[in-house]
């Protein structure tokens, strides 16, 4: 009987999630851009998701309104602080001055009161030693020469599951991030796509 009443425990505690996530869960998709929500004053506990119901206010607008949350007989109020959001990049280890910004070192989030993210991150160079955790800014980088028409490029063409690769020649000038148009050496036709590295036009799906 006792083995009984633990392996029910698990099963209800398998489909139990906190307050803060239910409620996240149904006020992030009723917000308008660029609201977000950065807080949920839900009290701690697990709830089931089955059980529970929220109500969203007629309008929501950035502030703190609350929501009515009914679970089980319970009914709360749950404030949640909205804001306005912007998208940043995070750096995810210390880079050195004069190091050039690839995607594996930065990751894009949202944050409340964030300044716009910089154009053009991924390709740029560090104008001075950042820090792990640093939220970058215009200053921390500088964009490098534009690649000059008749560099010599790889390119990949990606379409699904299909990857090809080739060599081609840049038709105009372009900064890493960019979009690139280039010409196939052994067929000469032109292909346009985003120069995602210092030497590769990627058409298609970009990584």
């Amino acid at each position: 009987m006792k083995s009984l009443l633990v392996l029910a425990a698990l099963a209800g505690a398998a489909h139990a999630d906190s307050l803060d996530a239910i409620v996240r869960a149904q006020v992030e998709p009723a917000l308008p851009a660029p609201l977000g929500v950065t807080k949920v004053f839900a009290p701690a506990g697990d709830f089931d998701p089955a059980n529970v119901t929220v109500e969203l206010p007629r309008e929501l607008r950035a502030g703190r309104p609350s929501v009515k949350v009914t679970a089980g007989k319970r009914t709360l109020w749950v404030p949640v602080a909205i804001a306005a959001m912007a998208e940043v990049a995070i750096t995810n280890h210390a880079i050195a001055k004069g190091e050039t910004i690839s995607a594996g070192n930065v990751t894009i989030t949202r944050r409340a009161g964030a300044s716009r993210m910089p154009a053009n991150v991924v390709g740029s160079v560090a104008t001075h030693d950042l820090a792990a955790g640093a939220e970058l800014a215009a200053r921390d980088l500088t964009l490098p020469p534009p690649l000059p028409r008749g560099t010599q490029v790889t390119v990949e063409i990606r379409r699904g599951s299909v990857h090809v690769r080739g060599t081609a020649t840049l038709e105009l000038a372009a900064r890493p991030g960019d979009p690139a148009t280039a010409r196939l050496q052994q067929t000469k036709t032109l292909v346009r796509g985003t120069l995602v590295a210092p030497a590769t036009v990627v058409v298609g799906d970009t990584p």
